[in-house]
């Protein structure tokens, strides 16, 4: 090999190094600002390399499924009159479509609309029920994959055969059968006692609430004469010790290290400070309730003033419900708490688990506290007890003796 051949690609070596270097840095710089510039593609600003012109059309998300509006429309298909249909949507996104049909109709349109909503991967819980007021209540409750939920109802008068004879244009006398009594649900209300502006807001219900109320709060007394005054039952709601020593901010509280005289003395005191009550309840009190002795001391004085006990369940270990009706001392336990998450948004969708349950079983207890979404719901919610064939009453009306 000669020398200068040798000196030649000696010298080459650093510009392939430079050309390199320079391909790689217009490389990044070229990544670099075509991700800027999608980058603001993305958020509607100014753009310039050719890609950027992609159609919005492409990148527009799917419209999310509306499990009302493909009811509404399949309901249309099938021959269903829309004006016939009692329409409901709540905050919550929780709808509501009643209709009033007849027998021969719903059997008609029954297996389409399930059809339909199975296609559609609709979750479909169908409950078919005679209710007190002689009609038939099919409810359809559905849910779908997109969390949407809702119900249909039917409601038709129950078919009753009728012998007629050519001989006589005059139906026969009927014996009377006793009317089925109606399923029922009551509804309390805790922690009452501080805020007259929130109970004239229950007031205004027009519904047999039951209230209870804390006696030591500032407005315990008034607030038992205004419930009173407006038909809505009182209780005593009764701060009891429980296994965290929280105090619930309520003065009153019965402790199971104190002697019988000392509760007494308390229970004697709340009962002068809300001489209406019919009956008491506990604040707290998982400690308390399952305690026998203090729980005997306290259900001996329910008895002997002629008062019920209903059990708040604010612990599985309560003995109290039990211990009470082994008293002979009227009696209840509480179902469903309303508004016991921190997520109020569950508040509407607890008040349907107990009407539900109401249904299943006859009768169901709810209790809610004095949140300004609970009183929300009531408000809605309320008024659909008569949907599902149930009768709002006061606590005292489901005890058990």
């Amino acid at each position: 090999m000669q020398p200068g051949n040798s000196q030649t690609i000696e010298l080459s070596k650093p510009r392939h190094f430079f050309l390199i270097l320079t391909l790689v840095f217009s490389f990044l710089a070229l990544g670099s600002a075509s991700y800027l510039d999608y980058w603001n593609f993305q958020q509607g600003k100014e753009n310039f390399l050719p890609w950027a012109a992609v159609s919005q059309e492409e990148t527009k998300p799917t419209p999310e499924f509306s499990l009302k509006d493909y009811l509404r429309q399949e309901l249309r298909k099938i021959g269903l009159n829309l004006d016939m249909v009692k329409e409901e949507e709540q905050e919550d996104g929780i709808f509501y479509f009643s209709v009033n049909s007849t027998a021969e109709e719903y059997r008609k349109l029954k297996p389409e609309i399930m059809s339909r909503l199975k296609k559609k991967k609709i979750t479909i819980n169908l409950k078919e029920e005679k209710s007190g007021y002689g009609e038939m209540v099919a409810t359809l409750e559905l849910s779908s994959k997109s969390r949407a939920s809702g119900w249909l109802i039917f409601k038709y008068p129950v078919q009753t055969s009728a012998k007629t004879t050519r001989k006589s244009t005059q139906p026969e006398p009927v014996a009377s059968l006793p009317r089925p009594e109606p399923k029922k649900v009551a509804i309390v209300i805790d922690d009452l006692g501080g805020d007259l502006a929130f109970l004239q807001e229950l007031i205004n219900l027009k519904v047999p609430l039951t209230v209870a109320i804390i006696p030591e709060l500032a407005l315990a007394k008034e607030s038992a004469e205004l419930a009173e005054r407006n038909n809505l039952e009182v209780i005593i709601h009764l701060p009891l010790e429980a296994f965290n020593h929280q105090t619930g901010g309520a003065e009153g509280l019965i402790r199971t290290s104190m002697s019988p005289v000392e509760v007494r003395q308390i229970l004697e005191r709340n009962l002068s400070i809300l001489p209406s009550a019919k009956g008491l309840n506990n604040h707290m009190g998982s400690k308390a309730t399952a305690d026998e002795s203090l729980m005997e001391i306290i259900i001996s004085f329910l008895k002997d003033h002629d008062l019920y006990f209903l059990d708040s369940k604010t612990s599985s270990r309560s003995i109290a419900y039990e211990l009470a009706l082994k008293k002979k001392v009227p009696a209840a336990a509480r179902h469903i708490f309303l508004d016991a998450d921190e997520d109020r948004r569950k508040i509407p969708g607890r008040i349907v688990e107990l009407f539900n349950l109401a249904r299943k079983k006859g009768q169901a207890i709810g209790i809610g506290h004095p949140y300004p979404e609970t009183l929300e719901a009531l408000k809605t919610y309320l008024p659909k007890a008569a949907d599902y064939d149930l009768q709002v009453v006061p606590v005292s009306a489901l005890v058990k003796k």
